[in-house]
C-alpha cells in the first residue's frame, strides 16, 4: 500500500493545532525528504545482502518503541488538553 505524500501532509495539517502546526509540518515535510533520500541507498543495500532492510527497519521500529516508553501517558502521567495547560504546569514545577 502506496501512501500518497500530499495525503500525509493534510492529516498533518488537520491534525496538529494552529500554534504548533507549522513546526510539525515542517517536521513532518523533512521526515519524508529523508526517507526519499534514504530510500535508494536502502535498495542498494537490499540487493547487496538480503537482509540488511529488515535490520534497518527493526533498528527504527525499537527506537520508536523506547521513544514512546518515555512519553507522559505511557508514564501513568494524565495528559492536558491545550498546550496552555501544559506550560503552566511544567512552570509550576
Amino acid at each position: 500500500m502506496k501512501i500518497r505524500v500530499d495525503k500525509i501532509h493534510i492529516f498533518t495539517i488537520e491534525l496538529f493545532p494552529t500554534s504548533v502546526r507549522n513546526s510539525a509540518t515542517s517536521l513532518v515535510r523533512q521526515a519524508l525528504v529523508l526517507g526519499g533520500v534514504f530510500s535508494p541507498m536502502l535498495v542498494a543495500a537490499e540487493r547487496r545482502n538480503g537482509i540488511s532492510s529488515y535490520v534497518v527497519f527493526g533498528l527504527v521500529i525499537g527506537c520508536c518503541g523506547l521513544f514512546a516508553a518515555c512519553l507522559p501517558e505511557t508514564r501513568g502521567r494524565a495528559l492536558c488538553d491545550t498546550m496552555d495547560e501544559e506550560e503552566h504546569r511544567e512552570s509550576s514545577l
